[in-house]
């Protein structure tokens, strides 16, 4: 049996391999779209068309009528809380299984998350759960399409529109994703979607993207990402320019960001079938691996695997999931859990910090309920959150490197065996 690295044995790799890619992956291409934008000099949203083009492609190839391009994810989740009129007293039901983010914006609003738990085998919001979770100041529930897989969003639509609930999917992790043959984003009212560099797309680093077939609520996120502003003056001798109509925001995206993002859409495609074809090798030399679990997929959906989302036995490798992946970095592959600490656990949720001395808005008075979030309320989140193991797929990847982390799980799992 081959030594561990971590032992002072040979590593299967030098260059350590990270499960997402740490630079992004752009070319000539990019780099010119990005130069024709700063040669112009019109590189603000309300300067040109480069970000009305960008949003009129991103709208047409998710399927649905409209997309409001913003600076983040987060933004866009932001302004698609704000559009919805969720605000103080008003509860959201999200997983705890997600970027911070996620609930963030909801804490943005003044709104209180409220968590349901997960789908064991699909990782995202699990529909039963959400059921047992309502409560008559529930107002939005956010399914978050986890590392590349949709939601189950038949279930989750359905028992929204029963109980008039917004449906807003976070896509940050999912762009290109499909559930029953159509692209996500466009089951609820709103769809969120991120552009970070480490995203299945980017725009140069940071970006969002709001998708809607609702027109007025395009029309709220349009002006709320600009200062609230309207489209269209209602004083005859004042430009719109200078109206401001509720509270906003300055969440524009950037032509230069537009014009990259306009050719990695044309690329996200390609870009999938790489992530498609990396997790199929994972997956069937997984399956050999004593120990470690492949993700499961459901049937019915396109998952484009922003990672790839494993899990670690503990009792089979009589190790933790954090023990296994120190042992791998020493191997030369970078894996680690995505959300160790689920979000309902996280301090800013757990203690209820919000916003200062007031604590709204877990104790704003038009809450007016107590709320708690403790330990055992998700256990299916809160259970994968100590045995996943997200491992790299992206396109970057060279044909040795899928290779080498297989050999790295390998052989860490047959040494840990053995112990």
């Amino acid at each position: 049996m081959e030594k561990l690295a971590i032992y002072g044995g040979k590593p299967v790799r030098r260059k350590v391999l990270h499960f997402v890619p740490v630079e992004a992956n752009i070319a000539r291409e990019e780099i010119d779209a990005a130069l024709k934008v700063l040669k112009s000099k019109k590189l603000s949203q309300l300067a040109g068309e480069t970000v009305d083009d960008f949003e009129k492609a991103f709208a047409e190839y998710c399927g649905v009528k409209y997309a409001i391009a913003v600076n983040s994810g987060t933004s866009a989740l932001h302004v698609a809380l704000a559009a919805a009129e969720i605000g103080p007293g008003d509860e959201v039901i999200l997983p705890p299984y997600t970027f911070i983010a996620t609930a963030n914006a909801i804490l943005h609003q003044n709104a209180v998350p409220i968590f349901a738990d997960i789908d064991p085998k699909t990782y995202t919001l699990d529909p039963e759960a959400l059921e047992r979770t309502v409560s008559e100041k529930t107002r939005a529930v956010i399914p978050v399409h986890i590392l590349g897989q949709p939601a189950d969003m038949d279930r989750i639509v359905e028992y929204a529109k029963a109980h008039r609930l917004v449906v807003i999917e976070d896509c940050a992790q999912a762009n290109g994703a499909e559930y029953k043959g159509r692209k996500v984003g466009g089951f609820g009212e709103l769809g969120c979607f991120s552009f970070y560099l480490n995203k299945n797309m980017t725009t140069g680093g940071e970006g969002g993207m709001i998708v809607t077939s609702n027109e007025e609520l395009a029309k709220r996120a349009r002006s709320i990402r600009n200062h609230c502003r309207p489209e269209v003056s209602p004083y005859p001798n004042v430009p719109a320019h200078n109206v401001y109509e509720a509270i906003g925001y300055n969440y524009r995206m950037l032509a230069v960001q537009a014009a990259i993002g306009l050719v990695q859409l044309r690329k996200l495609d390609r870009f999938n079938r790489i992530r498609i074809k990396n997790a199929a090798f994972l997956t069937s030399r997984i399956e050999e691996i004593e120990g470690i679990e492949p993700p499961y997929v459901r049937l019915d959906v396109k998952h484009v695997y922003w990672a790839y989302g494993a899990r670690v036995d503990e009792e089979k490798l009589r190790a933790s999931r954090d023990e296994f992946a120190q042992v791998l970095l020493a191997e030369g592959v970078h894996a680690e859990g995505y959300t160790p600490i689920p979000v309902h656990l996280q301090k800013v949720i757990k203690e209820k910090v919000g916003y200062g001395k007031t604590r709204c808005p877990f104790e704003c008075p038009w809450y007016g309920k107590p709320i708690e979030y403790e330990e055992g309320s998700c256990p299916n989140a809160e259970k994968l959150s100590r045995e996943d193991l997200l491992l790299p797929v992206y396109p970057t990847l060279t044909k040795k490197d899928p290779e080498d982390v297989v050999r790295a799980l390998d052989k860490v799992a047959k040494a840990m065996r053995k112990r």
